[in-house]
């Protein structure tokens, strides 16, 4: 095959292999990505780094957005950064407390209170690869709050991520609740009340501040940049960082985000985030992660769509092609 038909085959092959891969191929990766993201209504933004090659991609990457469920990554790095200081140890046991437990989306909570007290590192896995809601509430307690978050993205020299609230009060705020009682005076069953007892037009307006909130909120390159300096073990120690790394690679939530259009078997270790719809809108449709490729080489990408009224399959969608187009990113 002489060169010039080398070429016409590698072209047709990535032709057949769809829009989005040939984009990504011929360096147009940021065009595909603004052609899928009029899919939805909402504002789509997007990064990607190959951690191998340094070559990198953004789309509204400096723009924020709600971090959701992805905040229990960073939340995660801090407790590491803990346990790699002395301060915590991954095998002793952490008590949950009564204002902690979460009844949504919390395997920690099913087992609560028979059970009030469980391993730190099994906490671990079941905030990022189950996204328990009781753990991230436990793990933002005991790890400082926001203060140590603060800290510790400065010693990270991460800017534009933050991590203010815990998610049940991100929760609240974004239902609208007023005149809620203090963190310690909380129940599962007292937080859900307040929120079923504010109207829907009240939670519609609260889901709109929400989304002009500066607080716990990201862009899409620093995620990617949090993301290669855990991949780097830049940010925590060398053990710590494979951990969560394992974590990440269990993931179970929502594999019809940025594992949705990729080629099967592909590993991807990531973290979702979601809030739930308010008269048809919804605040924030999020999937940060690592996918890793045949040749050996890392592609970390952060997909975040705001403000959207599109279906949940739309969303993902869209998150899922982006997603297969960075995968080319070489």
């Amino acid at each position: 095959m002489s060169p010039r038909e080398e070429r016409l085959s590698r072209r047709g092959c990535l032709v057949a292999l769809g829009g989005a891969t040939y984009a990504a191929a011929t360096g147009d990766l940021v065009s595909e990505w603004r052609r899928i993201a009029l899919l939805t209504d909402g504002t789509v933004g997007a990064a990607a780094l190959n951690l191998d090659s340094g070559r990198s991609a953004s789309m509204n990457g400096d723009k924020r957005f709600p971090l959701a469920s992805v905040c229990k990554l960073p939340i995660a790095m801090n407790i590491l950064g803990l346990v790699d200081e002395g301060r915590l140890a991954r095998n002793e046991r952490i008590e949950i407390l009564v204002r902690d437990v979460v009844s949504s989306v919390s395997p920690i909570a099913q087992r609560w209170p028979t059970q009030r007290s469980f391993p730190l590192d099994e906490m671990l896995e079941l905030m990022v690869a189950n996204s328990d809601n009781t753990a991230v509430e436990t793990l933002f307690r005991i790890g400082g709050e926001a203060s140590a978050m603060e800290a510790r993205f400065r010693q990270w020299t991460i800017a534009r991520i933050r991590v203010d609230r815990s998610e049940r009060q991100c929760g609240l705020d974004r239902s609208g609740v007023k005149n809620y009682p203090p963190p310690a005076e909380w129940t599962d069953a007292v937080v859900t009340k307040l929120i079923e007892q504010t109207p829907l037009a009240v939670r519609y307006q609260a889901t709109l501040r929400y989304l002009a909130d500066p607080r716990d909120t990201g862009t899409p390159t620093a995620t990617v940049q949090l993301l290669a300096g855990l991949f780097r073990g830049k940010l925590i120690s060398q053990g710590s960082s494979a951990r969560l790394i394992e974590i990440l690679q269990s993931t179970s939530t929502f594999s019809t985000r940025l594992k949705g259009d990729l080629p099967p078997g592909t590993v991807v270790a990531h973290k979702t985030g979601s809030t739930n719809t308010i008269n048809g809108l919804t605040a924030a449709t999020n999937d940060s992660g690592v996918i890793f490729r045949p040749d050996g080489s890392r592609v970390a990408v952060s997909v975040y769509v705001k403000a959207s009224t599109r279906s949940d399959a739309v969303r993902d969608s869209v998150i899922a092609r982006i997603a297969r187009a960075a995968y080319e990113l070489a």
